[in-house]
């Protein structure tokens, strides 16, 4: 089998003006449902930059038509830091509660310092939310269920975009969407974004 050469990043397409799928936006389980369990994330990742297979992987995987604009590359790259950050604000009230000692550490392990900080500095706007006794593991699934309301509204390419870089059965592709997280998704979102944008740009100027 001839190596494959790593394919070019997405550019919008000459023919159609349409930005074409942004490169390293799968994740491996997506690949790995589409083909094989057993793939390893190397092969995954090799599988993804082979130009010469680009067509029929995009095919298999549904990616076609699946594309973030340039306007929302911070969420594409990473939905699953947004989703966890959305669930964080969602759940401040409760963060509130477990500001030191163990519990805390294990809940920054679970979500994030920057989810944990943020859901802390904006929380105190949302309702106290039921978290079942795991505020963690209700952070994670809210957070991504407030994604996917979000991405209701979105055009569904840029829906299939950041699924298609989630693994597959989160929440966030979930119909249909809880009211509840309908009617405050997009002011949360609209946090995470500012909050995700300005960590890159710190990240930018440290370098």
């Amino acid at each position: 089998m001839a190596p494959c050469r790593p394919r070019p990043s997405a550019r919008p397409s000459r023919s159609s003006g349409r930005p074409e799928p942004m490169s390293g936006s799968v994740h491996p389980d997506r690949v790995r449902a589409a083909l094989d369990p057993r793939l390893s994330d190397a092969v995954v990742a090799r599988l993804l930059a082979c130009g010469r297979l680009r067509e029929r992987l995009d095919a298999r995987l549904g990616r076609d038509g699946a594309a973030g604009d340039a306007g929302h590359a911070w969420l594409v790259a990473d939905p699953d830091a947004a989703a966890r950050r959305a669930g964080a604000v969602l759940h401040g009230r409760a963060l509130r509660a477990v500001l030191s000692g163990p519990a805390a550490t294990a809940l920054i392990a679970a979500i994030g310092r920057e989810a944990h900080a943020l859901g802390l500095r904006h929380g105190a706007r949302m309702d106290l939310r039921d978290d079942g006794g795991d505020l963690a593991g209700a952070i994670l699934h809210d957070g991504h269920a407030c994604l996917g309301a979000w991405l209701d509204g979105q055009p569904e390419s840029l829906r299939r975009a950041v699924l298609l870089a989630l693994p597959p059965g989160t929440p966030a592709e979930r119909r249909p969407i809880d009211p509840t997280l309908a009617g405050v998704a997009a002011d949360i979102l609209a946090l995470v974004e500012r909050d995700m944008r300005e960590s890159t740009d710190e990240g930018s100027t440290d370098d």
